[in-house]
């Protein structure tokens, strides 16, 4: 839990620290400490030296830079002996950095006078070289590419990796299966209960959101205040647990709904129901999926689509958790 409030904690300094004011001259640097006292933000100086070298007078920084929230620019007459790195900024280098470059929510850009002994990073970010510049280790972009982009693998999205986007179009479509068979279970032991909860989701689904949404706070609340303490972590657990079985149980109940809905067939078996609903509510996450295989603008539209997607997923979950509840888990009927 400690750990928990720690991370929100960094992300809240994170959010602070990313604005205009943020920026600081180029010899002080924003200084983030995570200790067992907790986190402190300050800033330190670096510390600078001039010295001569081969290419002229150069300005020396003889340790790592570090900046959150506002870009790290390398010039022409100075070098830095170690790693840079930038939080949702980008790295600029004229000059020469004798150890890493690492980028997260921003790009690296490495001019023609320009020089990165290590390895160049950039997550959600491009690295980009002007001819004559030079990067000696490796080059790494995850999540927009490089200037230099990798062939296309039509099954593995960028290099075939097992985070790409062919393989997370695989997971998707294996996620769709895996709730329609669960589903089915479900129908198979608790039929009556899964007709409670469709018929409840039916009668009022804006009724049954809000019931959701507000059992997904409490649901919330009492797994934090119960993970607190080591005796409270197991029932913490099984209200967990209670939720999960809940959550499928509704999704199942308005998936069924929605397929009976579809073309107007009140008594189309459960199953075939079933199906219906889940491919229905797992569609735009599917096309998202099947658009980002191309990238580029049309994969950017698979973007979009895929959140849109997980929207609706959510708003049919939270449909069912409401009717899980008013049904007594589709031990009871829902009166009108």
């Amino acid at each position: 839990m400690k750990s928990g409030l720690r991370i929100l904690l960094f992300l809240t300094v994170l959010v602070l620290l990313y604005s205009p004011s943020s920026a600081t001259p180029d010899s002080v640097v924003t200084e983030v400490q995570i200790d067992d006292e907790g986190i402190r933000v300050g800033q330190s100086k670096l510390e600078t030296h001039e010295t001569s070298r081969a290419e002229g007078k150069v300005t020396v920084i003889g340790e790592d830079v570090v900046r959150i929230g506002d870009d790290v620019f390398v010039d022409k007459d100075e070098v830095i002996e170690g790693d840079v790195v930038a939080i949702f900024g980008d790295v600029i280098c004229e000059g020469t950095i004798e150890g890493d470059a690492v980028s997260v929510g921003g790009s690296i850009d490495v001019s023609e006078s320009g020089e990165i002994k290590g390895d160049a990073v950039a997550v959600l970010g491009m690295v980009t070289k002007e001819p004559g510049g030079m990067v000696r280790g490796q080059t790494v972009s995850v999540g927009r590419g490089t200037a230099t982009r990798p062939r296309f693998h039509p099954l593995g999205g960028v290099g075939g990796g097992i985070f790409s986007r062919g393989w997370q179009l695989a997971g998707k479509l294996a996620f769709t299966v895996l709730l329609i068979i669960v589903g089915a279970l479900i129908i198979a032991v608790a039929g009556v209960g899964v007709d409670r909860v469709t018929d409840a989701a039916t009668k009022s689904a804006f009724k049954m959101g809000l019931i959701g949404l507000l059992a997904e706070v409490i649901i919330a609340a009492v797994i934090a205040v119960f993970a607190i303490t080591i005796i409270g972590i197991p029932i913490s657990m099984l209200v967990a647990l209670g939720a999960l079985v809940a959550f499928l149980l509704g999704y199942t109940g308005v998936s069924v709904a929605i397929g009976r809905r579809w073309g107007n067939h009140s008594e189309r078996s459960k199953y075939v129901s079933l199906m219906i609903g889940v491919v229905f509510l797992q569609a735009l996450t599917i096309l998202g999926g099947i658009l980002r295989l191309s990238g580029g603008a049309v994969g950017a539209f698979g973007y979009v689509a895929s959140l849109i997607g997980w929207a609706v997923v959510y708003v049919a979950a939270t449909v069912g958790l409401g009717a899980v509840v008013m049904s007594r888990f589709g031990t009871r009927p829902v009166k009108d």
